[in-house]
């Protein structure tokens, strides 16, 4: 073979070599590119099912984990403990990020409108302690005012049971002015103790209730007059409320077993005799006195039917101290109780009075005794509607 055929040959054979070597590098590339491909959707299927494990394993609802996405506090909540308060705030689509660490901090509770509450108090700055606060302690009616209101500085009256989130600032200066324990600044001003006799009248809605408070800021309807009254054996001419005037006569009844001799001297009143009787002690003694012993028109328990006066058969117009003392331990069992007793006056506002006596029924007449208050601090403690 002659040499020239011979280097054609050769130079056939080398590029055929470099032709198999590319083809076998586009071959290496192209199973690379697939490997890396594989790989990829390995690493992104994986992490899909990372994710998919990561959020079976959260304790939340679908629609929270959803508004977790949404706000992009997923990681946030997943790394901590699960809150039933942060998973109603996220299915209700109330949660705001930055309060993200006190939603953790309040207690959740079975109470209507809790994530709208829980809202709005974070937004007039009150802390979670003093949310979980008035949660525990403040009632509907006081939840509402609040809402209505900017924040109020609550301290230790939030866990007084009558206190009313609106009268905070009269709480606090008649507690400054009087240097009185939270709980009796409470009752107090809810009186209204903290005010002018007469001023801030309420007009009472029950007057026909066996419960209801008369004094010198509660007020009769101007029409109102029972329509149960009947005659005391003992005295025609004086009159009570039907069941009222039967208690009274066992009550009577009782006193003579025991020997104590009591006569009834003024009962019901209407608002006429009461107007009448009032002015004439104005004229008689002033107005500032007159109001120290007689109630203004639509004040009187006697207008009520549920009020009697008493006396022992030796005074004109007063019980003896064994004869009052009688009525102290044993009234209560007729449904009487002494309205304006001994050293009661800083409170109602009346001179004492052992005389009066005030039917409540039985059962709350009993109550009231036995807590040994009057009937103003028990009526705002345990009757009153807050």
């Amino acid at each position: 073979m002659s040499k020239e055929k011979i280097f054609i040959v050769k130079k056939k054979k080398i590029s055929a070599k470099i032709m198999v070597g590319e083809i076998m590098k586009k071959r290496k590339k192209k199973n690379y590119q697939k490997i890396v491909i594989v790989l990829l959707l390995l690493l992104v299927v994986s992490g899909c099912i990372k994710n998919e494990l990561k959020e079976k394993d959260i304790p939340y609802s679908k629609d929270a984990i959803e508004v977790m996405k949404e706000k992009n506090i997923y990681d946030q909540i997943a790394e901590k403990e699960y809150s039933k308060t942060v998973e109603k705030m996220l299915e209700e689509k109330k949660i705001d990020p930055k309060y993200l660490e006190s939603y953790y901090q309040i207690d959740y509770q079975e109470k209507e409108n809790f994530t709208t509450y829980t809202e709005k108090l974070l937004e007039k700055n009150y802390s979670a302690e003093e949310i979980n606060n008035i949660f525990n302690y403040l009632s509907d009616k006081n939840l509402e005012k609040l809402m209505e209101m900017d924040y109020v500085a609550l301290e230790d009256y939030v866990k007084v049971s009558n206190m009313e989130v609106d009268k905070v600032d009269r709480y606090k200066k008649y507690q400054e002015e009087k240097n009185t324990d939270t709980q009796t600044t409470v009752t107090y001003v809810n009186i209204g103790l903290d005010l002018e006799y007469y001023s801030n009248i309420q007009e009472i809605s029950d007057p026909t209730s066996y419960s209801v408070l008369l004094n010198k800021y509660n007020a009769l309807p101007d029409d109102y007059a029972p329509d149960d009254l009947v005659s005391l054996s003992i005295n025609p001419n004086m009159q009570l409320r039907k069941e009222a005037a039967e208690h009274y006569e066992q009550l009577e009844d009782a006193a003579l077993l025991d020997n104590v001799h009591i006569i009834p001297f003024s009962a019901y009143r209407s608002k006429t005799y009461q107007t009448r009787l009032y002015n004439n002690y104005v004229a008689s003694d002033g107005k500032k006195n007159a109001d120290t012993y007689s109630a203004r028109p639509r004040h009187s328990e006697h207008e009520l039917g549920l009020a009697i006066d008493v006396r022992s058969s030796v005074l004109l117009d007063n019980l003896t101290d064994s004869d009052y003392e009688w009525m102290q331990n044993n009234s209560y069992k007729y449904g009487f109780i002494i309205r304006y007793a001994k050293g009661t006056t800083p409170i109602t506002g009346y001179i004492e009075e052992p005389w009066h006596l005030r039917y409540l029924g039985v059962e709350l007449a009993t109550d009231v005794h036995t807590k040994n208050m009057t009937y103003d601090e028990y009526y705002d403690l345990y009757l009153k509607k807050n």
